[in-house]
């Protein structure tokens, strides 16, 4: 079961390399889109955590268990996001997050296939031309990591 809000409580947590060592964090998102969408439409901007940016080329967003860089999500056509399935993303951060209450923000967009010039950046969000994702361009959540 997924929550309403995008940015899901549950998968919250600080991540580990090969060694043990914290290396970073991750979180769960759902789609905004009642009908899902189609990964080659789905646009991502910057990812905000207590104020830090994360540009959009350093998040990896896992979709079914396989990792992929913005740019690759611009060519899959044949991947479709369903609304209640849930994406991992994932950010580098040597030692994570300390424990404790976080402000998470996620920029997400989606375009329309028709659209011309589909990275040009209008208003600094990191999303080029893409819409808001149905309801805004911000999911700004306060997270509890406990581990």
């Amino acid at each position: 079961m997924v929550e309403k809000e995008r940015i899901q409580l549950r998968g919250f947590h600080n991540t580990t390399d090969e060694n043990g060592n914290v290396d970073g964090f991750e979180f769960f998102l759902r789609t905004g889109y009642y009908k899902g969408i189609w990964l080659s439409q789905f646009r991502v901007g910057d990812v905000i955590v207590d104020g830090e940016v994360f540009p959009k080329n350093t998040v990896i967003w896992n979709f079914y268990g396989i990792d992929y860089t913005p740019e690759e999500l611009y060519d899959r056509m044949d991947i479709y996001w369903q609304v209640n399935d849930l994406a991992i993303v994932k950010l580098k951060k040597p030692g994570g997050l300390a424990l404790g209450y976080h402000d998470v923000d996620v920029k997400i967009g989606w375009v329309c296939n028709y659209n011309s010039e589909p990275e040009k950046e209008y208003d600094g969000s990191g999303l080029g031309n893409a819409a808001g994702m149905f309801g805004g361009a911000t999911n700004l959540r306060r997270m509890l990591l406990a581990r």
